[in-house]
């Protein structure tokens, strides 16, 4: 265990997104592809990739970390990603970010993400899973149940 913090972190920011680019001149972040809904059409499902970033503060000297995420009623763990945070001071703001890739979801549902440093929770937020039916080829010209020869289109209105 690293050396606790003299003072609890506070969290500011837990964001999930597609994608997160940081300027190497800046060091400024953009999140790209916001989201807090998974769609699938079946489960298991495997989501290929998400980012996942934090900013905290309040906290001094080092702590270990970890980002949680837990199915919220089987309270199974679909994921988690350890690592350390420090903060020179309690008045900085550190950022962290969690690349995800293949994270598989069991279950329909509401998942939870929660932060923790040094196993006490900072904050934590939901992440809607959700079933939906597969989608349908677009049917072709002149199928049944369209506009064709078995089934034309109504004439148009008349002025």
């Amino acid at each position: 265990m690293s050396n606790p913090p003299i003072e609890a972190p506070l969290g500011l920011a837990l964001v999930v997104c597609d994608t997160l680019i940081e300027d190497k001149r800046s060091g400024k972040k953009s999140l790209i592809g916001l989201f807090d809904q998974i769609f699938t059409a079946s489960f298991p499902c495997v989501h290929q990739g998400m980012d996942v970033y934090i900013s905290v503060t309040g906290g001094r000297g080092e702590a270990a970390c970890e980002l949680v995420c837990r199915h919220g009623e089987s309270q199974v763990v679909a994921f988690s990603a350890k690592g350390k945070i420090k903060f020179p001071s309690p008045n900085h703001v550190v950022e962290l970010v969690f690349q995800l890739r293949g994270v598989r979801f069991a279950e329909p549902g509401v998942y939870w993400l929660h932060f923790l440093a040094d196993d006490a929770p900072v904050m934590g937020r939901p992440l809607f899973v959700r079933q939906v039916e597969p989608r349908r080829p677009p049917a072709l010209p002149g199928a049944p149940g369209e506009n064709g020869p078995e089934n034309p289109a109504p004439p148009p209105e008349q002025p």
